[in-house]
Parts: C-alpha cells; sequence; structure tokens
C-alpha cells in the first residue's frame, strides 16, 4: 500500500490568518493518519478487532464521513445559515483554543457509521475530501473565525468556524490512535 503522503494538501494559500493554526493541526494530523493506514497489513485492513470496536476500514470510512460533514456545517457556517441560532445558556462553546478532543466515548451519529472503506481508494477518497474542506475553508473573509458559531448536530456542543477546525484534527488524531492501538495488537 502506498504511503499517501503526496496527497497531503499543502500549505493553507489564500486562508484566512486565524484559520492557518487550525489548518496545521489538521494538516499534521492527516499525514500521521496516512502514514499510520501505510503500515497496516492486508489482511488486517478490514479485520473487526472484537465485538464493538472497528476495523481499520471502518475507521477510515468513518474519518472520511466525518470530513465530510464538516465540511458542510463549515460551508452554512460561512454562508450565514446558523446566524438565527442562539446558543442555550450553559452550553459548551469551543473556538481556536480547542486543545483536547471534547468528545467521551460515545457512539457515532447514524450519519457517521461506518460501513468500510477499499483500502485501494483511501488514500483518493481521503484526499478529496481534505481539499474540498480546505476550499471551503478559503471562503471565509471575515476577520475572526471564532465569531461565528454553529452547534454540533448531535451533541449539545457548540464551535465556533476556528473551533470546527480544530475538533475535525483533533477527532481524526483520536481515531488515529486507536489505528495505532490495533496495530500493537497485531504486532502483540
Amino acid at each position: 500500500m502506498c504511503d499517501g503522503s503526496s496527497l497531503v494538501t499543502g500549505a493553507p494559500d489564500g486562508l484566512q490568518p486565524g484559520l492557518r493554526s487550525p489548518w496545521s493541526s489538521c494538516e499534521t494530523v492527516r499525514a500521521d493518519l496516512l502514514a499510520t493506514l501505510g503500515t497496516v497489513p492486508p489482511g488486517h485492513w478490514a479485520r473487526r478487532p472484537g465485538s464493538g470496536r472497528w476495523s481499520v476500514a471502518q475507521q477510515a470510512d468513518h474519518l472520511l464521513k466525518a470530513e465530510i460533514g464538516t465540511s458542510k456545517i463549515v460551508r452554512r457556517l460561512i454562508r450565514g445559515d446558523y446566524q438565527g441560532l442562539a446558543r442555550p445558556t450553559g452550553a459548551a462553546l469551543y473556538d481556536s483554543r480547542l486543545d483536547a478532543y471534547p468528545f467521551g466515548p460515545v457512539a457515532a451519529p447514524p450519519a457517521l457509521q461506518p460501513e468500510g472503506l477499499d483500502a485501494g481508494e483511501v488514500y483518493a477518497q481521503l484526499a478529496a475530501a481534505h481539499a474540498r474542506f480546505l476550499e471551503e475553508l478559503r471562503r471565509f473573509a471575515a476577520a475572526d473565525p471564532d465569531a461565528i458559531l454553529a452547534p454540533d448536530p448531535a451533541s449539545d456542543l457548540w464551535f465556533t468556524l476556528a473551533g470546527w477546525v480544530r475538533v475535525q484534527a483533533l477527532h481524526e488524531a483520536h481515531h488515529v490512535l486507536q489505528i495505532k492501538d490495533l496495530a500493537r495488537e497485531w504486532c502483540g
């Protein structure tokens, strides 16, 4: 399996300055994900590790669906679709300073439940979704990516635009650790 490193998007040309650091986090984690996926033996790609746990193919599919979902939220957020929503009193809000994954162990929402990605297609599909995410972010031209916010559709958490980018990176990192844990089990 190729390592996919040539598919990482690269420098964030045209990205609003307040989004550069969050995007850099996404790029760093994506490089780690691609390198980690490149180490998965073909016989382990779709093997379920046990009840209630996902295979690497399912992890990759979930990450693809999550990035597509985040990209859609970002598009709607930049477009102003959430302007009429008021954050409920006491609802957590995460912004550009988000540095820890804010979700505990929870079941993935139905739209993010994985089926599994084919090992031969994973790099191209992840690269395409990542490129679309960056293109959506490049549409933001206002002064402060922490000034606009939207709710997470599957929880009671709220994120600013920069917070959505941060949580995307942290979510992916969370799953990279799960894949690395599987790899340790294989090497036993």
